[in-house]
């Protein structure tokens, strides 16, 4: 009897962690759900002369892979294909328009209306892509907005009329915090959808960094898996590296003449880590202001350490010497892939970080522009 209850203890034991152990690997091997099979089906009113239609995958890095393409026949074409997560996709319609569409567990259905030359659609099956229209809708309004903006700016820096610059700089803020606070407001109201996460490319994940991360939050649990949002948790977390308060990681790159400059030589200064190109307008008509206040506070203990993303060495050299920039600069002449530019998570220039003598990130991007660039470095010196 006692060795029976021994045996029978044992083979419980044994199956008892075979089941758990089954068990965990189900599950580690389900942290995305299986294929399925979906269809996509286009219906037109109006004309029949579509040609080709392409349906593309756009990845989570934004490649685009082309996933099958054929012709609308009697009005119709329909798309058999399978996903295992919520994927953003788009149907190119051969130079007539496009369409951003959001496909995760059900048949999706596009109604197209052209009968009054106008590309009108309908969406049915995917609320995720009526949520991504209406934020793109959203976006397209503001661009709209700022236009105008846009050319009244160019017009003051050709004028070189520095009132209407700072002017027009000042407008461009509010209107811009206005359409941020707005569209914060729609995506935190919203259900969860990968169109949100999306939108991360268009709203600064650096400006909004309690926002985003407050959307990290809500999204975690059912999403974790998604590919798309594994991205957006990676360019997260690369953003937070370089937030304020973070000290700065480390650039070495070649100036001009082929020497290594480091970052961190300039340590014990107030420094301006600049990213900049000689192609890029809106940078050289910051570049005055900056030489303004490198002048101004360089005996303080201002330096400035300017990243260029040029691609053209001779370009590179051409704007330095035009815009009669005595400080350190550096490149190796990667563009948008400069090591530096990913390490700082920089998409777009100008780009700039203020770092205290011990190479911490006291401010950044629009606190440095214009007379905010003055304002700053009067308030740190001051403190000092």
């Amino acid at each position: 009897m006692i060795y029976f209850m021994k045996s029978f203890s044992k083979q419980f034991i044994r199956v008892f962690f075979l089941f758990w152990g089954f068990m965990i690997f189900y599950s580690c091997n389900n942290s995305k759900k299986e294929n399925k099979e979906i269809q996509l089906v286009i219906e037109v009113i109006g004309s029949e002369n579509y040609g080709e239609v392409r349906l593309q995958k756009v990845n989570s890095d934004y490649s685009i892979e082309l996933i099958k393409s054929d012709e609308i026949i009697d009005k119709k074409l329909e798309f058999d294909l399978f996903v295992d997560e919520a994927t953003l996709f788009r149907l190119d319609f051969m130079g007539k328009s496009s369409i951003d569409l959001i496909i995760n567990d059900s048949d999706v259905k596009i109604l197209i209306d052209d009968s009054k030359s106008l590309f009108k659609y309908e969406i049915q099956g995917s609320s995720d892509t009526n949520i991504l229209r209406s934020i793109t809708n959203k976006i397209t309004n503001y661009r709209s907005e700022i236009r105008e903006l846009n050319e009244q700016f160019i017009n003051a820096s050709e004028e070189q009329n520095i009132q209407l610059i700072n002017s027009v700089r000042e407008e461009f803020s509010f209107r811009k915090n206005q359409f941020e606070l707005s569209l914060k407001d729609y995506l935190g109201s919203v259900d969860i959808s990968l169109a949100v996460l999306i939108t991360s490319d268009y709203l600064s994940i650096d400006e909004n960094i309690i926002f985003w991360e407050s959307i990290y939050d809500k999204y975690y649990n059912e999403l974790k898996y998604n590919s798309y949002f594994i991205n957006f948790e990676n360019k997260l977390k690369k953003t937070k590296s370089v937030s304020v308060g973070s000290i700065a990681p480390e650039i070495i790159l070649n100036d001009p003449n082929g020497d290594p400059i480091s970052l961190s030589s300039l340590r014990g200064n107030y420094v301006l880590l600049d990213f900049w190109a000689a192609w890029c307008r809106p940078c050289r008509e910051e570049n005055p202001n900056i030489l303004e206040n490198y002048y101004k506070f360089k005996d303080k203990g201002f330096e400035v350490y300017q990243v260029s993303l040029d691609r053209n060495r001779d370009e590179w050299a051409i704007g330095i010497k035009e815009d009669k920039l005595p400080w350190i600069n550096v490149s190796d002449l990667k563009y948008y892939q400069s090591e530096a530019a990913i390490l700082y998570n920089v998409y777009k220039i100008p780009s700039a970080f203020l770092l205290d003598p011990e190479g911490r990130i006291i401010a950044k991007d629009l606190e440095l522009r214009g007379r905010n660039l003055s304002n700053k470095l009067d308030e740190v010196f001051n403190q000092k």
